[in-house]
């Protein structure tokens, strides 16, 4: 009796995986996860090289994982069930307090963080550098992390990196300006970027560092672009439990002129949003299209002003402020650039530059070599 029960067993479970695999053969591989808001692996190209190098069959791994049938259900009813066992992180994302999700800050690379110091520095001594290093949610709300939760100290790492850049580069002080609106909707729930809002909080700052004046929140209308935004943090996560965030845009009363252009992809539009991103899955891309080797945008300000900022996605949605205050933004991307910035300055006569990165971002670029000359 024993014995059948355990053949009974064991080809049930051949017959489960069995109906699995074919229906991974049969069926038709998907390039996106919507869900996880990432490109998903294809079907890997056999060679005998990647075969002995052992490559190929971390391919297949990949490819199995991420082509599994029924995939997206199977990713929920963990989630649910996580949240059942009262599991308070997932994948580096907390589960906070309020409906907050919270990126876990691991342990910074100090070696690359004095590198990317000195490489700001050196840059510094050809040009004026305003530097902003703005905190997440993470530092903002620390007081919603799950009584468990040990993230490495963003304060602590700007201290570090401030104490570290030299005299020569303007240091804009955004955490505390951050800290004096907290009780403001200034970050998304479900995505690891500042809110709209929270992006005018930084403009303030950039202003005062800068030397300007910042146009008054009142001189734009805040309109709601959608109410149904899922952001990285709720991807990454796979928190499908999750309630939606509302994406605001801020658009001046006094209408500007502008001419925005995509170099990468040969693109010229008159808007900062690509407000077709609004009926997808990341909703944050209508700020510039998301992230782009280079953007020129030029202006109807005539006052001889420019301007190139060296940014993360956290400056997509502070740029569309600055507009009124330069005749010329230049807006570079190191991810998606092998140049030297410092040539692209001088070819473009561009002298003021403002770097501008989230911490837990900044804490892992390795890029900043290309300031060189």
């Amino acid at each position: 009796m024993k014995r059948k029960f355990h053949i009974g067993m064991t080809l049930g479970f051949v017959v489960y995986i069995g109906g699995f695999f074919t229906l991974q053969l049969l069926g038709q591989d998907k390039t996106f996860s919507d869900l996880e808001n990432r490109p998903l692996a294809g079907k890997p190209v056999w060679s005998k090289d990647k075969f002995f190098n052992g490559t190929y069959g971390k391919d297949v791994e990949k490819y199995i994982a991420d082509q599994f049938p029924f995939r997206n259900q199977f990713i929920a009813i963990k989630s649910q069930s996580e949240l059942m066992l009262q599991k308070k992180e997932n994948n580096g994302v907390y589960i906070g307090e309020d409906d907050y999700f919270l990126q876990k800050f691991n342990v910074p690379d100090k070696q690359l963080m004095k590198k990317n110091i000195e490489y700001i520095n050196r840059f510094a001594e050809s040009f004026d550098v305003y530097f902003m290093l703005a905190p997440t949610a993470t530092k903002i709300y620390a007081e919603k992390l799950p009584n468990f939760a040990m993230p490495y100290d963003e304060e602590s790492f700007i201290e570090e990196v401030s104490g570290g850049l030299g005299q020569k580069v303007h240091k804009i002080d955004v955490l505390e300006t951050m800290k004096a609106h907290k009780n403001e909707e200034i970050y998304y729930k479900t995505d690891h970027h500042w809110t709209t809002l929270g992006a005018y909080y930084g403009y303030e700052a950039f202003c005062k560092g800068y030397g300007i004046e910042p146009m008054p929140i009142s001189a734009f209308e805040r309109v709601i672009g959608s109410n149904s935004f899922y952001g990285s943090l709720f991807s990454k996560g796979n928190f499908t439990f999750a309630k939606p965030d509302t994406l605001e845009l801020f658009i001046p009363k006094v209408e500007e002129t502008l001419d925005v252009y995509y170099m990468g992809s040969d693109k010229h539009t008159d808007s900062l949003y690509e407000m077709s991103h609004l009926d997808k899955k990341d909703k944050y891309s209508v700020f510039l299209d998301n992230n782009h080797p280079i953007i020129q945008i030029k202006t109807g300000v005539k006052n001889g002003k420019k301007l190139a900022i060296v940014k993360d996605s956290y400056a997509n949605a502070l740029i569309p402020f600055l507009t009124n205050h330069f005749e010329e933004i230049h807006v570079l991307d190191l991810r998606f650039l092998n140049m030297p910035i410092a040539a692209y300055m001088r070819s473009n006569n561009l002298k003021d530059v403002l770097v501008l990165y989230n911490v837990q971002n900044f804490a892992t670029v390795n890029q900043f070599s290309l300031l060189g000359k």
